[in-house]
């Protein structure tokens, strides 16, 4: 069932729900909420309400009938998704259809990341050199809305990433809401609200998709992906509640990362320039700031962990479970240490590296401070 695949929101699917179930919606909707967190599944479950064809009570789809399986794989005639594409070579933004001038590769593409999108709603899709929606897109969605219906029922528009309209496309789309059609229903997702036009927040009901919590997250990762519960915390953890932005953290090499802090910190309170120097290099040999940001991320964690182990709280409690025996060498070794201190300062180096400061200099400098910190006489 297409509710079952979006991760926690209960109090938005609880609205959508009772909105569905009592024939109470607005014309427009828009979904709010930072990037990964369920608004387009919610937009595809409302499409899949709206165009079953055995509907149940409280706005559950029947999940079998042509209208459920061709809108979940969002290949519905009466449902459009609408996302930003590239622009072709020579291309008439005014007359030609949006992917009219596209070259094959690129036509490939689209339907690549549309496949997958349908396998998985959280999939962030994601097409070079697409970074708006056209105008010719929403032109065509005004074409559509009105000419008649291929098929019987609601037609639903989903523009993802409303935000990414440009002011041309989205003074167009704001003709569209100002005359709603019957028997359309327009779903606008935006991980940006602040970039909408007034107009067209003005003319939208709201609704607000929440950060997912730790457990929501880390639950769904091992549901949905097989992933042991130690990664599975950990991403969660750096997720920023985000389940898309975990699941992406998840296809990179998580286990070097977090070798790469045991390494580190190692080096550092080796308090050999020699050791230093040279593990820093190994670190930013290909300066991936993302990457070199969530290794920082990683060692707070893990001094969170020293943290927890300190003041005698259950090993349940820690994230970093396999590297036990590392954390209760630390702070036998270290005991006198501050670490909530060495936490402020791995803190501090996060801000550079978003700054744009020098990585290898961040991360020496981070190394002489953190030993510092380490061995002063408590």
């Amino acid at each position: 069932m297409p509710w079952d695949t979006i991760i926690g929101q209960e109090r938005a699917k609880r609205t959508l729900r009772t909105a569905l179930a009592g024939g109470r919606m607005p014309h427009a909707w828009l979904f709010t909420g930072i990037e990964g967190v369920g608004k387009d599944a919610a937009a595809i479950a409302v499409a899949t309400y709206l165009r079953c064809e055995r509907p149940g009570p409280d706005a559950t789809p029947c999940g079998v009938c042509h209208g459920c399986t061709s809108t979940a794989s969002l290949q519905n005639a009466n449902v459009r998704f609408v996302f930003a594409l590239p622009s072709g070579k020579s291309e008439d933004t005014r007359s030609d259809a949006p992917m009219l001038k596209l070259s094959d590769a690129e036509i490939s593409q689209i339907q690549d990341q549309i496949a997958r999108k349908a396998t998985d709603p959280y999939h962030n899709i994601s097409i070079p050199r697409a970074q708006q929606i056209k105008i010719s897109s929403v032109r065509e969605v005004r074409r559509d809305i009105s000419m008649s219906a291929t098929e019987t029922g609601w037609r639903v528009i989903i523009v993802s990433e409303a935000h990414q309209m440009g002011n041309e496309a989205a003074n167009a789309f704001l003709k569209t809401l100002e005359e709603p059609a019957s028997r359309v229903v327009l779903i606008l997702t935006s991980s940006s609200r602040e970039r909408l036009l007034p107009t067209i927040l003005s003319r939208c009901q709201e609704v607000r998709f929440e950060s997912l919590n730790e457990s929501e997250i880390a639950e769904a990762l091992v549901e949905r992906h097989k992933s042991d519960r130690t990664s599975a915390a950990l991403l969660a953890k750096l997720s920023g509640g985000s389940y898309s932005r975990a699941v992406e953290m998840m296809s990179g090499d998580l286990a070097q990362v977090r070798f790469d802090v045991i390494t580190f910190l190692r080096a550092a309170l080796k308090r050999s320039p020699i050791a230093v120097h040279a593990e820093v290099e190994r670190l930013t040999a290909a300066p991936d700031r993302p990457r070199l940001e969530q290794t920082l991320a990683l060692l707070q964690l893990w001094l969170r962990d020293a943290i927890a182990l300190r003041v005698g709280a259950s090993e349940d409690f820690v994230v970093n479970r396999d590297q036990i025996e590392d954390l209760q060498s630390f702070n036998r070794k270290f005991g006198g240490a501050s670490v909530p201190q060495l936490i402020l300062l791995v803190e501090d180096s996060i801000r550079a590296i978003r700054s744009n400061a020098q990585i290898p200099l961040v991360f020496i400098v981070l190394a002489m401070r953190l030993a510092e910190v380490c061995y002063r006489p408590s």
